[in-house]
C-alpha cells in the first residue's frame, strides 16, 4: 500500500492546486473562530447512523499551530499531511468516499489544545487526530481523547509520557532520548569535554530533552552547563557573557525559530568560537536567513532535506517543494509519514473495530524513505542525522559526521 500512496502523490501533486486541496484551510475559518467543513471532502449520502453511501466515512482532524511563533512547523504539518490525502482522494479515496479532514489551530498552547480536543469529541465522526505538534498541547490533550477513544497520531513531541498517559497515542517523532543521547554520543566521540545546553523553559519536551543529554554528556566523562530561558527572550548578551569566560568548545539549544537565532547570532556577535547545534525545531528558511553568514552550526535529529536517498526526494521532497513552493522540513515530514501510515493501515483493517486500529499502530512497522521504523508501545526508534548550515547558500546539509574538536 505504501507504494501505492507514494505512486498517488507524484501522479497527483502536478494536477492539484492550493486552491483545490480538498480540505480546511485558514481561509475556512468561520466568524466564531470554528474552522469550516472542508470544502469537497463532505460525504454525501451520510446516513442517520453515520455512514455514507459510498461506504465507511473517514474523518482526520490535522491539529498543530497555525498561527504564533511555531506557525511554520504547524504549516509544513499540515502540507504534508494534506499532499497524502488529497492525492488519495483524487484516486477514488477509502471505498469510493473521499477522507475528510478539517483543520484546528492550537496556536501553540495548551489551552487551545484542550478546546479543540473537546471540540473533536463534541463534534463526533473523526477516525484520527494527526497532531498535535508540540509536547505541552499533545499531554493536555491526551486525557480527554483518551476517554473518548480517538487515536491520536502526534508528529512532532517528543516528551518520553506522550504515549505513556493514553493507550490511544502514538508518536511519529523519535522520543527525546533518541535525539538527546545520539547527539551527545556524537560530541563525546568528536572530543568535545566542555559546553552549554539551551532550552525552552515553556516546553516540557526541551525541558526533558535538556535532562536526558546532561545525563548522557557527564555520563561519558563531559562537562555541560544546562539553562533554561523563557520563550520569546529578544537579548541573550547575559548568558552569553557568562559562557564566554568558561572556555566552551559547543553550545546545544532546544527552541523556537526566533529565539534559537538570537542565541546563534549574539553568540558569535560576542565571538564565542565553538560548534553551535540547533533543535529541528528551529529549521525553516526564515532561520536560515536570520543566521546568514554563520559558521559552524549544525542539527541533530532525524531528516535532512537532501539526504542523499533518490525514493525520499522523488516520493517527497520534489513533489513537496513543487506544490508549496519551498523546501520541507522536519515537521512536514513528519506528517506526510503519519498521513501514509493511517491510510495504509485503514486500507488494511478498516475502522470497524477501533481498538484494533490503534493496536497496529502503536505496535508495528512502518517503511519509510529514511529507513524502517518499529513502533513499540506507540514509539519508534531511528538514527540521528546531522546537517550543517551551509553559507554560501543559506540552507543545512546532510552531513556523515561533524568536525572533530580542534
Amino acid at each position: 500500500m505504501k507504494k501505492k500512496v507514494l505512486s498517488l502523490i507524484l501522479a497527483a501533486v502536478m494536477a492539484l492546486s492550493l486552491a483545490a486541496c480538498g480540505g480546511g484551510s485558514k481561509d475556512g475559518t468561520e466568524a466564531d473562530g470554528t474552522t469550516a467543513a472542508p470544502k469537497g471532502t463532505e460525504a454525501e449520502g451520510e446516513s442517520a447512523e453515520g455512514g455514507s453511501t459510498g461506504g465507511e466515512t473517514v474523518k482526520f482532524a490535522l491539529v498543530g499551530p497555525l498561527t504564533g511563533n511555531n506557525a511554520y512547523a504547524g504549516e509544513a504539518m499540515f502540507n504534508s499531511a494534506k499532499m497524502v490525502i488529497d492525492a488519495y482522494n483524487e484516486a477514488g479515496g477509502y471505498n469510493g468516499t473521499p477522507i475528510e479532514y478539517v483543520e484546528f489551530d492550537t496556536k501553540g498552547d495548551a489551552n487551545e489544545g484542550v478546546m479543540i480536543a473537546q471540540q473533536i469529541v463534541s463534534d463526533g465522526g473523526f477516525t484520527a487526530i494527526i497532531g498535535p505538534w508540540s509536547s505541552t498541547v499533545g499531554l493536555a490533550m491526551a486525557p480527554i481523547i483518551d476517554e473518548a477513544g480517538i487515536i491520536m497520531y502526534a508528529t512532532s513531541p517528543s516528551h518520553a509520557d506522550l504515549t505513556k498517559v493514553s493507550d490511544w497515542v502514538i508518536r511519529q517523532t523519535p522520543l527525546a532520548s533518541t535525539l538527546a543521547y545520539g547527539c551527545a554520543d556524537t560530541l563525546l566521540e568528536g572530543g568535545y569535554t566542555n559546553g552549554v545546553y539551551l532550552y525552552d523553559n515553556t516546553n516540557e519536551g526541551a525541558t526533558a530533552a535538556s535532562e536526558l543529554f546532561k545525563e548522557r554528556f557527564e555520563e561519558g566523562g563531559g562537562t555541560v552547563t544546562v539553562e533554561g530561558y523563557a520563550a520569546g527572550t529578544k537579548d541573550f548578551t547575559p548568558m552569553m557573557t557568562r559562557y564566554r569566560g568558561m572556555d566552551i568548545d559547543f553550545i546545544c539549544m532546544y527552541g523556537a525559530t526566533a529565539d534559537s537565532a538570537l542565541i546563534c547570532t549574539q553568540a558569535r556577535d560576542m565571538d564565542i568560537d565553538c560548534l553551535i547545534q540547533v533543535n529541528s525545531m528551529a529549521l525553516n528558511d526564515e532561520f536560515n536567513e536570520l543566521i546568514a553568514g554563520l559558521e559552524d552550526i549544525y542539527t541533530c535529529d532525524s531528516f535532512a532535506a537532501d539526504y542523499p536517498d533518490e525514493e525520499f526526494q522523488a516520493n517527497y521532497v520534489e513533489p513537496y517543494t513543487e506544490k508549496y513552493g519551498e523546501t520541507p522540513i522536519v515537521h512536514g515530514y513528519f506528517g506526510y509519514c503519519v498521513a501514509q501510515r493511517l491510510i495504509d493501515t485503514i486500507e488494511e483493517m478498516g475502522t470497524g473495530d477501533m481498538e484494533a486500529l490503534r493496536d497496529a499502530l502503536r505496535n508495528g512497522t512502518q517503511e519509510t524513505e529514511l529507513g524502517t521504523l518499529e513502533f513499540v508501545d506507540g514509539d519508534a526508534e531511528r538514527p540521528v542525522i546531522w546537517s550543517e548550515y551551509d553559507v554560501t547558500d543559506s540552507v543545512f546539509h546532510a552531513v556523515t559526521e561533524i568536525p572533530a574538536k580542534q
